[in-house]
Order: structure tokens, then sequence, then C-alpha cells
């Protein structure tokens, strides 16, 4: 089997990243086909075989990669997957999935979301990422790029859906259906300290959608120190509501990160995520989680045993979930035994039998 691997873009770390590099541990010698690798922003990736688009001599492509949007497609057709590739698995949640294909690949799309900016969050991208003059110019620009998506949506052979939350996504929007496996977390990369500190955790993009002012205010309620990880345009209005309970750390490498929920007395997620891995790092290193009860963070967090789930994203609300795990202490190691559900080792096993059913399906066809 000659197996390829693709992903949007190495521009910045996050959960889909996480997600790339498992798979290129378990693929090692698979080409990886992108947009375009950042290197300023993400550093370098050794032992990746890339094969990029024309986007990789464009300068706009260092950390602006939104403005790029209108020539994903055209980037996307003229990215073409080697002739004797039997099988591709993609890593996407924008236009990878619609490069160009020999008509006998089968292609496998591991799906952290259906384009959202094209779709249910079209006008929060609009408004969050694009200036106000040219509003007008890209909200025109999103039905062709929709069909786009569409036809590069029919060209997938199986789905594979991060979430529940995603899976019914991908149902509405292109009409298919997919399996569900879940995103890998190194639980034995995490250790739970025995003696916490006296801060809980917060680990997000201060974005506003990320709704980090629900911690911050939340935090300003209880009055116990909350430790603010991550960047983000949002971030000078954050330190103005904070309180001097709150502290803003920016990025953190990650030793620092783990060190931190390690020895932190709980973690807050009052975001919306397609799942929320940072939730299962929280658990695997001993921190109970309160979060919001939508979202893949309910594929996580169980009420009373992994932390506390929170209706709505009320400062309120999340206030007395936060007293109410300080009141009753969870086991640590039983929130490392939690964690474990979504442990590396199950992912690459359900990975690797997904890709041997659709093969198989693929041969069969």
């Amino acid at each position: 089997m000659s197996l390829a691997l693709a992903h949007e873009y190495f521009s910045a770390h996050g959960g889909a990243e996480r997600v790339v590099e498992v798979l290129h541990r378990m693929y090692p010698d698979a080409p990886v086909y992108t947009f375009f690798h950042d290197r300023r922003s993400y550093g370098p990736l050794p032992g990746y075989r890339l094969r990029t688009s024309f986007l990789q001599s464009v300068p706009l492509g260092s950390g602006l990669h939104r403005a790029l949007l209108p020539l994903y497609p055209r980037a996307a057709a003229g990215l073409r997957v080697a002739s004797d590739t039997s099988l591709l698995l993609s890593s996407t949640s924008a236009f990878i999935k619609c490069l160009s294909l020999p008509e006998s690949t089968v292609h496998v799309a591991y799906c952290h979301s259906p384009t959202r900016y094209l779709w249910d969050w079209s006008e929060e991208y609009l408004a969050a990422e694009v200036p106000a003059v040219l509003r007008g110019m890209v909200r025109s620009m999103l039905p062709g790029l929709r069909e786009a998506d569409l036809r590069g949506a029919k060209r997938v052979d199986h789905w594979i859906a991060n979430s529940n939350v995603v899976r019914s996504r991908i149902e509405r929007y292109y009409g298919q259906a997919s399996e569900v496996i879940h995103p890998p977390v190194d639980v034995d990369a995490f250790a739970a300290d025995d003696e916490r500190g006296d801060f809980w955790v917060i680990v997000s993009r201060l974005s506003a959608y990320k709704r980090v002012d629900v911690a911050v205010r939340a935090f300003n309620e209880v009055g116990l120190r909350l430790i603010v990880v991550g960047d983000g345009r949002e971030r000078r209005s954050l330190e103005q509501l904070a309180r001097d309970n709150v502290t803003f750390a920016g990025r953190v490498d990650d030793p620092t990160l783990k060190q931190l929920l390690g020895s932190a007395r709980g973690f807050i997620f009052p975001a919306e995520d397609d799942f929320g891995i940072v939730c299962v790092e929280a658990l695997a290193s001993g921190a109970p989680v309160v979060a919001l009860g939508r979202g893949g963070a309910t594929e996580i967090v169980r009420e009373g045993i992994d932390g506390a789930i929170v209706p709505e994203p009320d400062p309120a609300l999340f206030a007395e979930a936060v007293r109410r795990i300080e009141r009753t202490p969870l086991d640590r190691q039983e929130l490392r035994r939690s964690a474990r559900r979504f442990d590396v080792s199950r992912f690459e096993s359900r990975i690797r039998a997904s890709l041997d059913h659709a093969r198989a399906e693929g041969r069969a066809s």
C-alpha cells in the first residue's frame, strides 16, 4: 500500500497538528501534502517529506493564512497526489480535502470539523477576522467557496469525525456518514503532582469566541488564583477585566504547560469547541475540568467523575462549579485513568482498523 498524508498548513501548533504528528509517527515514510509550511512561526519538521502548493512562495502565508482564503481551492487543484498513491489520509478542517487525486486513490478524511467559516460560523468569522471594509467582498465569495468545499467533500470515500459533534456537522453539511475516533493524547507524557498548587489554569487562544472572559469573570468572583495560558487579540481587554488574582502567562513551552497542569487545582474550559484535547491533557495531569456543556467537552467530562459540566457560558454558574469542585476534590489517579479513554495507543489501533476497512471497501467497489 502506498499511503500519503495531507494537512491544510503548518503555521501554528494546535490540536489538529498534534493529530498529524501522531499520524506521521505511524507512517513516517508517507509524503505529507500541505498548502504551506511557515517555518518561522511553526519551526522545522524534521523527517517530513513535504509536498507544498504554490502558496509556499507567497509571503502572505507567513502567519496571515486567513487572508489567503480565496486562493485555497486553486491551490488544492494544483496540488496533485502521486499517481501510485493507493490511499490518502487527510487531516482536514477546510480545503486540503479538495486536492487533486488519482481516480483509484481511496481518500480517508480525518475531519476536525467541516469548514466552519463557510457554514455555521461564517458571520462570526466575518466579524472577528475580516476588516469591515472587506467584509462585503469576502461575503460575496462565500457561495463559490462553499461549492468548492462541497465538491471536495464528494471525493472523500470514508469520513472519520473527531467527535460526535463533528459527526453531526458532517452529516448536516456534506450529507455523509462518519465514524468517530477521538484525537490522541499521550497520557504517559503527563504527570499528576501529589502536592497541588494554589491556582487553576485555562489554556486558550485569546479570541472572543473562546469565551476566556467567562473564566476571568468567574475567578474575579471566586477569588482563587487563575493562570491564563495563551495569547491573542483579546488579551488587553481581558487584562483590563481581570482582578489581581488572575495572571496572564502568554504562550508557554510544553514542559512549562505540563508543569502547570500537573500542579493545578483544576482546569476551566468555557468554550464550545469541536473536541477540546487540552481537557484530556488536564485529566491526564490529575486536574479536574469545569467545562461548558456544549461541543466535544461533553464527550470528555462527566459530571462528578471528571469535574463539572456547566450548561451556559455564565460566569456565576462557572464560579459555583469551581466552588463545588473545591468542596469535593476528585481522586487524581482516577482522573488519569479516565484520560486513558483517549490514549494515543487507542487512537493508533482504531486508525489502522479504519484504514484497513476503507482499503478493503475501495478494492471491492
